[in-house]
């Protein structure tokens, strides 16, 4: 489908999509061609439905793993294809918003104090310091960091939208010690390595690099359940809820649209739960 995946990226670009979700979109895409067999401009709506029938009864993916499939091909087919028709009779499932496993704060020290190197270090802290995703964390430039401001301004994050957040002052003798340390040439704040681990490249980190080393850092803080480097931005936002942060501030700092998706955060803060007095104790007063 090379002509079609052309046209799709480039219709991505122009709707402002993210790199990362331009990739997922066009992955997703090329499975459904694979799986049909031919391209998807001989593709109809039975075909569709079949393939994404497939992926939850035979494959039984999850629904945060499904909604991907259903979004590209609701692109692919309504915006770069121009038959909206095809998809438009699909129904997106019902909401399931899974509750956040919500990392303690000591299980947060553990794990980044397990990095493998400093320069891991540094990178989850920044994670959870400011509440950034991993793709806003590898995207840090030097011009990024406005020290004399105490911001770090967060460039081009989910959706193409940009944010402001605030500057630890613990997070930034942690960088400037990584920088002088890894002799970054810049302007990245984690570039990737050269081949065979020489030098650095002109790029930033790739993601899939820095979630295996935060599945490496769990194993050796042994921290006993699944927990994923995007568990960083969770805990951040939860322990903010904790100390005090209002709502529409965290909505900020997170760089949500929608208040209704920062709220998901009240559901997992325990501390209030743990001060409410049960009912039980008046019983026998």
């Amino acid at each position: 489908m090379g002509h079609v995946r052309d046209r799709m990226n480039a219709d991505l670009v122009l709707a402002g999509r993210a790199e990362s979700t331009r990739r997922n979109y066009i992955d997703c895409a090329k499975r459904f061609v694979k799986w049909v067999g031919r391209s998807p401009e001989q593709a109809g709506e039975s075909e569709v439905r079949a393939f994404l029938l497939h992926l939850i009864q035979v494959r039984k993916i999850a629904v945060g793993t499904y909604l991907p499939y259903l979004a590209a091909l609701k692109f692919l087919f309504g915006v770069t294809l121009r038959r909206p028709e095809v998809t438009s009779g699909i129904p997106w499932p019902r909401g399931v918003r899974r509750r956040p496993d919500v990392m303690t704060r000591d299980e947060v020290r553990r794990v980044i104090e397990a990095a493998r190197s400093p320069r891991w270090r540094a990178f989850f802290a920044t994670a959870y310091a400011a509440g950034l995703r991993r793709m806003e964390v590898a995207a840090l430039r030097v011009e990024h960091i406005d020290s004399k401001a105490g911001l770090i301004r967060v460039v081009g994050g989910k959706g193409g939208k940009s944010r402001e957040v605030m500057l630890d002052p613990t997070l930034l003798a942690a960088l400037r010690r990584h920088w002088r340390a890894e002799g970054l040439p810049g302007p990245w704040l984690f570039p990737a390595r050269g081949a065979r681990g020489c030098g650095w490249q002109d790029h930033p980190v790739g993601l899939d690099q820095a979630s295996a080393a935060f599945a490496e850092a769990v194993v050796r803080a042994r921290i006993g359940r699944r927990v994923t480097l995007h568990g960083l931005r969770h805990a951040f936002a939860t322990h903010l809820l904790e100390d005090g942060v209002d709502l529409h501030t965290l909505q900020v700092l997170l760089g949500h649209e929608n208040i209704e998706t920062t709220t998901m955060y009240l559901r997992v803060r325990t501390d209030r739960i743990r001060a409410t007095r049960s009912p039980l104790r008046q019983l026998w007063p």
